[in-house]
């Protein structure tokens, strides 16, 4: 294989970005996909930065507990749970434990489709030639 196929999680390689702590895991070298993703972690007793995004994303909650805000709702967000943020909403995720929260974000838009499909065309192309 021409790839990387296993990696182990680097907890020293988290990166302080919207007010969380994490890491962007996904696309990765030479194995293309239509979307991105990442592990976050809110520290206790803080809250992620609120912003809007021109993306779609997913989140999972691993581990912990936290308040999910999304638009003007506002949900308990745990250990298996799943939730839906729609583009151009604003959300954030509250830490009120004294535990770090962990939860995964999967996020895609046109952009990272579109390039997953000229990497993938461009591939195949090669691969008729």
């Amino acid at each position: 294989m021409g790839f990387e196929i296993f990696r182990k999680m680097d907890w020293s390689a988290l990166v302080h970005e919207y007010d969380l702590d994490g890491k962007r895991l996904l696309p990765w070298d030479g194995y293309p996909m239509p979307f991105a993703a990442g592990w976050c972690v809110v520290r206790p007793n803080t809250r992620s930065e609120p912003h809007v995004q021109i993306d779609q994303e997913i989140f999972i909650a691993l581990k912990g507990q936290g308040r999910l805000v999304i638009g003007d709702a506002q949900y308990v967000f745990e250990a298996g749970d799943i939730a839906a943020i729609p583009k151009h909403t604003n959300h954030y995720v509250i830490n009120d434990s004294d535990e770090d929260f962990h939860f995964y974000v999967v996020w895609w838009d046109k952009f990272i489709a579109g390039d997953y499909m000229n990497a993938d065309i461009a591939h195949l192309e090669t691969e008729n030639v």
